[in-house]
Order: C-alpha cells, then sequence, then structure tokens
C-alpha cells in the first residue's frame, strides 16, 4: 500500500490528487492530497525522500497548510496475526 500514491487516502484520512511523476512511490516525488480541517479541504504535499522496500520503510515528509512540515520514517512490520504494524517515526 506504500508503494501506490492513489491509496494514501486509505490511511491518512485525505483525498488523493495526483504524483508528480507518477508512477509507483520513489525519491523525488511529490504526493498531493487534500484533507479535511477547519470545515473546509487543505492541501498537502507529502515528498519522497527515500524507500527501502526490501525493508519495508519510506522516508518522507509532509507540508501541510501554513508552512508546517513534518519528517517521517515509515516502518512496516507483519504481525503474528497477519496483519501490518505501521510506525511513524
Amino acid at each position: 500500500m506504500l508503494s501506490v500514491p492513489e491509496r494514501f487516502g486509505e490511511w491518512t484520512d485525505a483525498t488523493y490528487l495526483s504524483s508528480d511523476p507518477v508512477g509507483p512511490v520513489k525519491p523525488g516525488q511529490t504526493i498531493h492530497l487534500t484533507a479535511p480541517a477547519l470545515g473546509r479541504s487543505l492541501p498537502v504535499d507529502i515528498e519522497v525522500h527515500d524507500v527501502d522496500s526490501q525493508r519495508r520503510w519510506i522516508d518522507l515528509v509532509v507540508r501541510l497548510p501554513f508552512g508546517v512540515e513534518n519528517g517521517e520514517h515509515l516502518t512496516l512490520t507483519e504481525t503474528a496475526e497477519g496483519g501490518t504494524l505501521v510506525r511513524f517515526n
């Protein structure tokens, strides 16, 4: 799911708009979303810095309105029950 930008809305509570460049998640890509806040839809951009699909992690910067930026390191770990645990930072 983290490799497909069009599915980011499934775990971000946002709506996918576009990716630049298009295609699977890769370093240098920017993913454009919109998210509900303050009674309206606000833009959210995710800039992908690094990806390691073998180790199941991604580094990115989330850019929110009003100049807010949040660096994230996401890791995916399989659970004993067959699910996936997603950790931020």
